[in-house]
């Protein structure tokens, strides 16, 4: 059993803020892609890229293991002080529940219009203030401390940070008039154990993904596509 959540990334206009929208509706997000991102109806994203074994349960939440739908991630200003000079960056809480599932893996795979870097981090529920906050559906506020990266590799990186031609026919099939940038990037994670499950027999594990950018970024490109994945291993 495989489980995934889109998100997109989104330039409204040159006069408006490049925001990042957490994809809401399956279907929406398939009309909105068929055009430019057939790689993921074709193959499934990047479950195609590895064997899947299914689990009894494995599914995605956002902070509080609520609906993956609330993972907004809007109003980025990729110029923002751009004059300061630093990384500009942002976080998002992201949780992989599940039961009767031992290890798996995480899964990222994403487009290259806007220079963005993606990162994942183990992240531990707090009581206090934390490095990120999450409001609930409750409209109450959960903190969330970031701890260690999360180790992995990209599958098909080339140069200057684009996908080279390792994964394009798992991407695209024999289509060959593909753009530099639609071309996506697979990252995968290495193994990672379950947390404790709770009395239901069911575990929750947090991250926190961490997008950044520099002053060189512009509200000037085109739209990317992200698909987040949890794939259980046993």
């Amino acid at each position: 059993m495989i489980k995934a959540i889109k998100l997109k990334f989104n330039k409204l206009s040159k006069s408006k803020k490049i925001q990042l929208i957490a994809a809401v509706s399956f279907t929406v997000v398939l009309i909105a892609s068929i055009p430019i991102f057939a790689w993921f109806t074709l193959n499934r994203g990047i479950a195609a890229t590895t064997k899947i074994n299914a689990p009894t349960k494995l599914y995605i939440t956002s902070g509080n293991k609520e609906a993956s739908a609330n993972i907004n991630m809007a109003d980025i200003d990729v110029e923002e002080m751009k004059d300061s000079k630093r990384v500009l960056q942002k976080d998002y809480v992201v949780g992989i529940a599940g039961k009767n599932v031992g290890t798996y893996k995480l899964q990222l795979a994403h487009t290259t219009n806007i220079p963005f870097t993606y990162e994942i981090y183990k992240a531990s529920e707090t009581t206090q203030n934390g490095d990120v906050m999450y409001v609930g559906e409750d409209k109450e506020k959960y903190y969330y401390n970031k701890g260690a990266k999360v180790s992995g590799d990209y599958l098909n990186l080339g140069q200057d940070n684009l996908a080279d031609n390792t994964l394009h026919n798992k991407s695209y099939g024999t289509y060959s008039n593909v753009q530099k940038n639609a071309e996506p990037l697979y990252w995968q994670s290495e193994n990672l154990k379950a947390g404790q499950a709770d009395s239901d027999g069911e575990f929750c594990d947090y991250y926190i993904i961490t997008v950044t950018w520099t002053e060189s970024a512009k509200n000037d490109k085109e739209t990317d596509m992200v698909y987040l994945t949890a794939e259980a291993i046993s």
